[in-house]
């Protein structure tokens, strides 16, 4: 199918990176992508107007679904094994926007397993961030980014891409505005892909506000898509599913199923997940949160039963199951204080 990519100018003095970052084969790279998946990803977005339409009308509740019964009774499958690098995650670093170069470069020499790369909320996606965000890594995953460790000595990777909410108002094609994504992905898996498989450390993907396993699908069909136009083998590229939405809550065996070669497992994000229940139910009165303080926390049932069901299914399908952020600060002189913020992080 033929495409035109249009890309806005580059900010000022980002021009010698959006060269790097945006060439003509990078470009190129988005286009064939988003021009593949083009009618899935609107199939995407209308299958979450007619939910939102469906929960809103109808006064529904979302429940494990009767076509996918055959997935959740069959104990034989499991996900792939876990590449070597990810066996010991128990602290990633996370929300870094790598676009923060000093914030990127202090992640890469701490002593975490793993760095969440974040494009999401722990970003601003300003034009300029994108490029300064794309170059940072670009030019650590190369090689020649001055003081920090090499890729297989620093911590893991982890990108995460954009949600399916955001859009990339600076790159179209054909004269459509590409998902946030679709750009996000594009770019890392173009210019990082090779240098990170080639050391054993990636590429891995934290996938954001995913609202169900066809949507999970979709980022299988887009993983294999990619593996085999950049010459990788199917399964090469890894993805952890942040379990954020409560419609994903139901569907989590599904998820892991779909992506069951690409699989990391699935990540715990509380205040997200919380998140969806407002957006999802907010008009209704019997899920109000009227203090976050007081009811969204692991000791309230609701949460808990939540984060228990995800250890449960990863553990049944050989799946890592990791928590969400603790965005405690450790005080600086207090010993006292900053022992008793590290036994609440391990707990």
């Amino acid at each position: 199918m033929a495409f035109r990519v249009y890309t806005a100018p580059p900010p000022k003095g980002c021009e010698r990176l959006f060269k790097t970052v945006f060439s003509a084969e990078a470009k190129a790279f988005i286009g064939e992508l988003y021009t593949a998946f083009q009618s899935d990803i609107e199939e995407l977005y209308r299958r979450r107007i007619k939910r939102r339409v469906e929960l809103d009308t109808h006064n529904q509740l979302p429940d494990f679904l009767s076509e996918t019964k055959a997935i959740r009774e069959n104990l034989e499958w499991r996900v792939d094994p876990i590449p070597a690098r990810l066996r010991n995650r128990k602290i990633d670093c996370g929300d870094v926007s790598p676009s923060n170069r000093l914030h990127f470069k202090k992640a890469l020499n701490s002593e975490a397993n793993g760095i969440q790369v974040d494009f999401d909320d722990g970003h601003c996606p300003t034009w300029t961030n994108q490029i300064l965000g794309y170059s940072n890594i670009i030019e650590f995953v190369s090689g020649s980014m001055p003081g920090v460790p090499t890729v297989p000595q620093a911590p893991v990777l982890m990108l995460r891409p954009r949600a399916w909410n955001m859009v990339e108002h600076h790159v179209l094609v054909n004269g459509e505005k590409v998902p946030g994504p679709v750009v996000d992905f594009a770019i890392l898996m173009y210019h990082a892909s090779a240098q990170l498989y080639a050391s054993g450390s990636g590429p891995f993907f934290y996938l954001s506000k995913l609202e169900g396993y066809k949507e999970a699908r979709l980022w299988r069909k887009i993983f294999v898509w990619a593996e085999h136009k950049l010459g990788m083998p199917v399964g090469s590229i890894k993805a952890c599913v942040l379990i954020e939405n409560i419609l994903a809550a139901f569907e989590m065996e599904e998820i892991l199923y779909e992506l069951r070669t690409h699989s990391l497992g699935l990540n715990c994000g509380i205040w997200d997940y919380c998140a969806s229940i407002i957006n999802k139910f907010g008009t209704r009165q019997e899920f109000r949160l009227p203090d976050r303080s007081k009811y969204v926390n692991m000791q309230k049932h609701f949460l808990e039963s939540y984060c228990k069901l995800v250890v449960d299914v990863c553990h049944k399908r050989g799946a890592l199951a990791t928590g969400g952020m603790n965005a405690k600060m450790l005080p600086a002189g207090n010993s006292h204080v900053r022992e008793e913020i590290t036994q609440q992080v391990c707990m």
